[in-house]
């Protein structure tokens, strides 16, 4: 089998990296994906803790193609060199097209949330700092709330039609503290609930799905008595 070196590809920038003084690259002027403080700083720490795994891409010009955060947040560090890969003999059209393909393709990507809930618990039990893999409080509540979404439509399909069947035993979470209750409803239900939640959420100031629904539910019965 050919190797990379000596098959039609060898013109790929990713089989020749060097290393480069991060004052040399120029960002792309038209770059139209931007980065916030905040970003760059998750940036920052993500490779502190992990290095630097990704290379900038740059052109012959030392105009930089993608990277553009990775090279703020290498400047936020003090690191004075970077690791670059060059994209020789490309149009300005190919490498206008890059600068939004880098980033718009990994966006339409999408996430398996069972799968990545079960890594984020793991890491948690692990006592890694969740903020080096770039998620914040706010995406972990959403997660929560996907998770959520997701075994209500589980056990909607599961159930069919029949809301009148017997609702199903709570099942155990990782946590030994928590139970994960399933009820069986129809989509308009559904929706219904998550309004009232979000509702709640905001309005009690709560960040866990779990505590708006538990003081939706104490306030009925409060009003009940």
């Amino acid at each position: 089998m050919a190797t990379l070196e000596t098959s039609v590809h060898h013109n790929w920038p990713a089989l020749n990296i060097e290393l480069v003084p991060v004052t040399t690259l120029i960002p792309y002027i038209r770059n139209p994906r931007q980065h916030s403080e905040q970003q760059v700083a998750q940036l920052a720490a993500s490779m502190k803790e992990f290095g630097w795994v990704n290379p900038v891409l740059r052109d012959e010009d030392q105009t930089i193609l993608a990277g553009h955060g990775r090279i703020m947040a290498a400047q936020k560090l003090g690191w004075p060199d970077a690791p670059v890969m060059t994209a020789v003999g490309w149009s300005e059209a190919k490498k206008r097209a890059y600068v939004i393909a880098d980033n718009k393709l990994a966006l339409n990507a999408t996430w398996d949330v069972g799968l990545l809930n079960a890594e984020i618990e793991a890491l948690s039990d692990d006592d890694f700092d969740l903020n080096l893999i770039g998620f914040s409080d706010q995406d972990l509540e959403r997660l929560a709330d996907d998770l959520m979404s997701e075994r209500f439509n589980e056990a909607q399909n599961q159930s069919g039609d029949d809301e009148h069947k017997e609702d199903p035993v709570p099942r155990s979470t990782s946590n030994p503290d928590q139970v994960a209750l399933t009820i069986p409803m129809t989509v308009d239900q559904r929706q219904l609930i998550f309004d009232a939640i979000q509702h709640a959420k905001r309005e009690l100031g709560l960040d866990q799905s779990a505590e708006a629904l538990w003081a939706i539910c104490r306030l009925y019965l409060e009003q009940r008595q």
